[in-house]
């Protein structure tokens, strides 16, 4: 058995899962189960937001690697797949060929086009709009506003800039819109288009995974998430507020 092939394999799922949005502990039950499926004497694994460690003894020797989280996102079928794999590597203990062979089919990019993307951003935002109590017309502006601030979102995460600022242009992007279609008349009630709106930019899943961390005792992890989701709602905040903040200093209502 190859060791050093084994901790690359298990690693690169391991940090595949932390990218899609994985929680950390079952970043770490995924990772575990794989290498003991190779019947290694024992396995350490330590994961959290921006590295998983880890580290097998085998034969008397200690092998260990370290994987850096660069980037992070949202892909919740990926997190899926590659825990399911994990299950099937325990129970039918194949090859670690065709093991590598598999995570490589999961890698492949299989998201949701560009225009489905925006589609879906749109309802999301105009539906809790309607949720919030805005009108038809509130219905859609959300529309209109949800593609373009995701629109926004894709093109900008696509450059070097940081979530911080991506969020606030993000937020003043819904404010402005938001103010324009008040002052043409389009629509009556601007809190509940802003609110509908910014739900696009709300951290939900960050918040859920780092509840669940702590609840499963990885609480460097949670805490941090939390830290991350508590900084995406202040950029956000920032980018809204100010816009706010100029408009009603102007004299609006």
């Amino acid at each position: 058995m190859n060791i050093n092939r084994l901790l690359n394999f298990s690693s690169n799922a391991g940090k595949i899962m932390l990218q899609s949005g994985g929680e950390t502990y079952r970043v770490e039950e995924t990772i575990t189960r794989i290498c003991q499926s190779f019947e290694v004497d024992e396995v350490d694994v330590f994961a959290s937001p921006t590295a998983v460690m880890v580290s097998i003894f085998m034969d008397g020797e200690i092998y260990s690697v370290v994987k850096r989280i660069n980037s992070r996102g949202v892909d919740l079928n990926k997190v899926h797949n590659i825990n399911s794999l994990s299950r099937k590597i325990y129970k039918e203990r194949p090859s670690i060929d065709i093991c590598e062979s598999e995570l490589d089919e999961l890698c492949k990019d299989n998201t949701y086009s560009t225009k489905t993307t925006l589609l879906f951003a749109g309802l999301a935002t105009s539906t809790f709009t309607i949720l919030f109590g805005g009108g038809f017309n509130e219905f859609v502006c959300a529309f209109v506003i949800g593609i373009l601030t995701k629109l926004i979102s894709i093109k900008l995460s696509q450059s070097s800039l940081n979530e911080f600022f991506i969020n606030s242009i993000c937020g003043a992007t819904i404010a402005i819109f938001s103010v324009i279609f008040l002052n043409f008349e389009i629509i009556t009630q601007l809190d509940k288009l802003i609110a509908g709106s910014i739900m696009l930019l709300v951290p939900g899943l960050s918040l859920t995974n780092s509840i669940r961390d702590i609840l499963e005792g990885q609480l460097l992890s949670g805490l941090a998430k939390i830290a991350e989701a508590l900084f995406i709602g202040v950029s956000t905040a920032v980018g809204t507020g100010s816009i706010l903040h100029f408009y009603l200093k102007l004299g609006g209502i």
